[in-house]
């Protein structure tokens, strides 16, 4: 960026510590992952290459998609970054 190069970032906030880890739990690290590697149809096919209870993949799919995690059009569901750079301050 300081070359005068674009940079396609995204930033994302939480509230507090508390709910970046309820929304970035183990399983929704797991579905991310996988969405990246393979992008996703819909919720039902996720749930069942994952081996989950669709109920659960769908909420999951939602909060992550609401933190803007996650993104759902007509092609399907998709993760289209590499990482996610987090960077905290908690106030004592």
């Amino acid at each position: 960026m300081e070359r005068g190069d674009q940079v396609d970032e995204k930033h994302i906030s939480f509230e507090n510590w508390e709910t970046m880890v309820r929304v970035l739990s183990p399983k929704r690290l797991e579905l991310l992952r996988h969405i990246h590697r393979h992008p996703a149809k819909n919720i039902r096919a996720l749930s069942i290459t994952l081996g989950r209870n669709y109920r659960r993949v769908h909420e999951d799919v939602a909060a992550l998609e609401a933190a803007g995690l996650l993104d759902r059009d007509k092609d399907g569901l998709r993760a289209e970054y590499d990482a996610l750079d987090v960077s905290m301050k908690v106030a004592l």
